[in-house]
């Protein structure tokens, strides 16, 4: 999210198994890694705070916390100067957060990162085997999934008494937009569904969040195709290949078709 979250994940391999002391030298401290018990570090109670306001929600276990725990993903608070809000490192297997950020706001980024980890598990993976405008449809497509699920969290966590995320929603001025249109479609009795496709269509509506998605999934492409030496693919994806994509976390699908 200021540099926006996913693009760690953009083009990167598979999940490696985790090298974490690859990713700080203070990794040890930093990382709160499974079964996410034992914290003894401030960074450590960080990243278990947030766990357990996500284990607060109804019904238990939450969704995305079992995607976590499946996958053996270290939750990490990045201490360096960095523009990055949050990102999940899929080479590395690890979800960092910025250090910089107040409680509401790591609260909000970790869950749009553990929607990226959702993705990623599911197979929603972006490759150099297709078209690099079909990757940038790619980035659009699973960068609005996870800010409108992310908008829902917030809202379901406001719902039972954790207001920080959903105001911290309000505080960023990238996505401050989605929110509100949520909001307001809730507040008109709008079903669940329907509101996260509202979001999901909100996205789109920034010509920043496009333009800069476009650019930052545009030169990942081109620098994995230097390295890999690879000639570009023109292939388009599969024509069904987002089925599936927009569930909300229990399963419930909801409309999500990008405008034009």
């Amino acid at each position: 999210m200021r540099r926006l979250a996913a693009l760690a994940l953009l083009l990167a391999p598979p999940a490696s198994g985790g090298d974490l002391a690859g990713w700080h030298p203070d990794a040890a401290a930093l990382c709160l890694v499974p079964p996410y018990e034992r914290a003894e570090t401030g960074a450590q109670r960080s990243a278990r705070d947030l766990i357990a306001a996500l284990e607060a929600l109804d019904p238990a276990p939450d969704p995305l916390l079992s995607v976590l725990a499946a996958a053996g993903t270290a939750l990490c608070i990045e201490d360096r100067p960095t523009t990055v809000r949050g990102a999940y490192n899929a080479d590395r297997n690890l979800i960092e957060l910025s250090a910089g950020l107040d409680f509401g706001e790591r609260l909000l980024i970790l869950v749009h990162e553990l929607r990226h980890l959702d993705q990623y598990g599911r197979g929603f993976c972006p490759s150099t085997d297709f078209d690099l405008k079909e990757i940038t449809r790619f980035t659009y497509m699973v960068e609005a999934d996870a800010q409108a699920v992310a908008t829902y969290y917030a809202w379901q966590l406001k719902a039972a008494g954790q207001a920080e995320a959903w105001e911290a929603i309000a505080r960023l001025k990238e996505y401050a937009d989605i929110g509100a249109v949520f909001a307001e479609s809730v507040r008109h009795g709008t079903p669940s569904e329907e509101a996260v496709a509202m979001a999901f269509e909100a996205w789109f509506t920034s010509p920043w969040r496009v333009e800069t998605y476009r650019l930052s999934s545009c030169a990942a492409y081109l620098d994995a195709l230097d390295e890999t030496k690879r000639l570009r693919s023109y292939a388009p994806l599969p024509e069904d290949y987002f089925t599936g994509l927009c569930r909300l976390p229990d399963g419930t699908a909801y409309a999500c078709t990008p405008p034009e």
